[in-house]
């Protein structure tokens, strides 16, 4: 079991702490009663299959799984692929929870089954990713016959499950005729809303469950239809913290516990990015493998599973915070924002610094209405011509006429949606589909507006000021531009590590 995150007050006796830009890392040193918060320690995976044959016997509110099937049973396992861990785990247990599902299936005498990957608005799975994910003994049985599919929110063949506030819900054709769905996921941090729904509906339910105008009543409403006509049993592995390989294990241990191995694999780290910035930083920051211990195996109807699955990330993550800050700090490290870029563009970095972390608390923000953020990335404007093409384009075009995602969302959203060459790479060169970075700038922007000041420390100028933030050349620069809006001796709390832990502000 590993051991809780604390909080650390900052005193002349605490050491320089590890902070992260993209693929820099540095020492930065903090001003004495800043709180710093550390998520619980990273510690080794153990075989889960115990914890998932007991999910699966023992569901906290529905029948056990193989209770429900039998030998006629049309049966579908869908992937959720939403909250992907990244940094990527050096085994996803994904692959484990599928075997153990085919292998009840296959007791029960079940032969019409089917995978379905639940990706949504992100990118399409390939079959390398296929087999990545589910491993090879899955990808051969499955793919050469094409009963492994990802789902296309553009479909032609989606079905129609009703109609919610006079629009309709369309949904995967498989799924919806499906007797059993189990839909399979792990949880690594609190977010994503409607995992399952999001991904496997068509894009303007999508629009309406995340897009402007959406509302908790409407998210509620369809997920009481796809309740009532899909019948869904979830299992979700609910994972630990990041344990990260060997030439990189320090980024998970706090620094007056590093080693003598410890020190130098820094130095080393910093030494190669320093001399070969590019090269360097994917060779050691572009696709990092971590190992995650599976904390439990919830099983259930898919939305009790669901929510008993964050309960469970809470109980093991939570970490307790006294008083909301003026001013909170988060760094963000490129391997954990965006798999294969060691940096990170700008808006998978503002979305990381000011949903993901800012965001992992309870119900209480971090820092009070009207405080600051400071976060530590470079913000260079580099996009990958293939996978984030509509986000070069929103970053370059839409964000200089406005930062108002009602404006944006009536003058842009429609266009890019239905273009032709965005949607021709989601649907073949597994691109994200272009209304996602749409969803994710709405986001950033009700996450700005909490704060008076936010501030990028080494961070592009002309990006900060493309997205109404402020850059600063040095940690105590941003202070000092803070200081207008928190004054001289502002509450200082410290987001640390790659991890996300769950802060709980009393």
């Amino acid at each position: 079991m590993s051991r809780p995150g604390f909080v650390l007050e900052v005193d002349d006796k605490t050491p320089p702490l590890l902070t992260f830009s993209g693929a820099q890392l540095r020492f930065e040193r903090f001003g004495r009663g800043t709180k710093v918060l550390y998520p619980a320690d990273a510690v080794h995976s153990a075989n889960p299959v115990a914890l998932i044959d007991s999910a699966l016997a023992s569901p906290i509110d529905c029948e056990p799984l193989a209770e429900q099937l039998h030998r006629d049973t049309r049966l579908t396992i869908v992937v959720v692929d939403c909250d992907r861990p990244l940094p990527r785990p050096q085994f996803d247990v994904r692959q484990t929870l599928v075997e153990r599902v085919l292998e009840t299936a296959a007791r029960a005498g079940v032969d019409d089954v089917e995978i379905v990957i639940a990706n949504g608005l992100r990118q399409r799975w390939s079959a390398a990713h296929v087999s990545q994910v589910l491993g090879d003994r899955v990808a051969t049985s499955f793919l050469p016959d094409g009963l492994v599919n990802s789902h296309d929110v553009t479909a032609d063949d989606l079905v129609t499950l009703g109609d919610v506030d006079g629009r309709p819900v369309k949904f995967n054709r498989r799924v919806a005729e499906s007797d059993v769905v189990v839909a399979v996921a792990v949880r690594a941090d609190t977010g994503c809303h409607c995992p399952f729904i999001g991904g496997l509906t068509d894009a303007d339910t999508i629009n309406s469950l995340r897009g402007v105008g959406a509302t908790p009543e409407r998210q509620e409403a369809v997920r009481a239809l796809v309740a009532e006509r899909v019948n869904t049993f979830g299992v979700t592995a609910v994972l630990g913290q990041p344990l990260l390989a060997p030439n990189l294990r320090f980024v998970s241990r706090r620094e007056w516990e590093w080693k003598l191995g410890d020190r130098l694999a820094f130095a080393t780290a910093r030494q190669v990015v320093a001399a070969l910035p590019r090269q360097g930083a994917q060779l050691l920051h572009g696709n990092p493998h971590a190992d995650y211990a599976v904390v439990d195996v919830v099983g259930g109807s898919y939305q009790a599973a669901f929510d008993e699955s964050r309960l469970v990330w809470q109980a093991a993550n939570a970490v307790e915070v006294k008083g909301q800050a003026d001013v909170l700090v988060t760094s963000v490290w490129g391997a954990s924002v965006d798999e294969g870029d060691p940096i990170g563009n700008p808006l998978t970095a503002a979305h990381h610094a000011l949903v993901a972390s800012a965001g992992s608390h309870a119900e209480t923000p971090f820092a009070r209405q009207g405080g600051a953020l400071i976060a530590f990335h470079p913000l260079r404007p580099r996009f990958s011509n293939r996978r984030q093409s509509a986000a070069a384009d929103f970053y370059a075009k839409v964000l200089p006429e406005t930062l108002d995602p009602t404006e944006i969302a009536a003058t842009h959203e429609a266009r890019a949606s239905a273009d032709s060459w965005y949607l021709d790479l989601y649907r073949k060169q597994f691109a994200d589909h272009p209304l996602r970075v749409f969803h994710q700038w709405y986001e950033i922007a009700e996450a700005t507006s909490h704060y008076s000041e936010v501030i990028w420390v080494g961070g592009d100028r002309r990006s900060a000021a493309l997205f109404g933030h402020r850059a600063a050349t040095t940690y105590a620069d941003a202070l000092e531009i803070a200081s207008n809006q928190v004054g001289r001796s502002p509450e200082i709390t410290v987001l640390h590590g790659p991890g996300l832990a769950l802060g709980d502000v009393r």
